[in-house]
């Protein structure tokens, strides 16, 4: 399984923290693709939201999604396949964010991860995912890298 981790901003003042998210979500994936959780989920996107205030009623986090298998096709010919893939969306307070560089960011986004991971039931869908095997997992990497207690 492999995971990513993308931000999902309305404002362009998040630019330059996109780098250091990608940085985390390339490490995550280092180490959970290599580990068997099932056969359930083969990808698993967790999509960060910060809009500024104004915004937020327009901004709220959806349930959690389980695509088993969909096919569509974007541009009128380009086939996109998505397989076995879970949706998870976090909205992040946005002054932290604004605020946060490099290690504090880090240190935001993985805590707002590893909770909503502990919190978030998985889809009845999702018969043999592991679920505390791979949140252990995180929690493991994450304390390693000091983001959490």
């Amino acid at each position: 399984m492999k995971i990513n981790i993308s931000f999902s901003f309305v404002s362009p003042v998040f630019a330059n923290k996109s780098q250091t998210i990608k940085e985390l979500s390339e490490a995550i994936n280092a180490i959970v693709s290599s580990n068997n959780y099932g056969e359930s989920i083969e990808k698993l996107l967790i999509g960060l939201i910060a809009v500024e205030p104004i915004y937020d009623k327009f901004a709220n986090p959806r349930r959690p999604r389980y695509t088993e298998h969909k096919e569509i096709v974007v541009f009128g010919s380009i086939p996109i396949v998505i397989n076995k893939t879970l949706e998870i969306e976090i909205k992040l307070d946005y002054e932290q964010v604004l605020a946060a560089e490099g290690e504090e960011l880090r240190k935001i986004v993985a805590e707002e991860v590893l909770n909503t991971l502990q919190n978030t039931k998985p889809p009845k869908k999702v018969t043999d995912f592991n679920k505390d095997r791979f949140v252990a997992d995180v929690e493991s990497f994450f304390k390693s890298e000091h983001l959490v207690d």
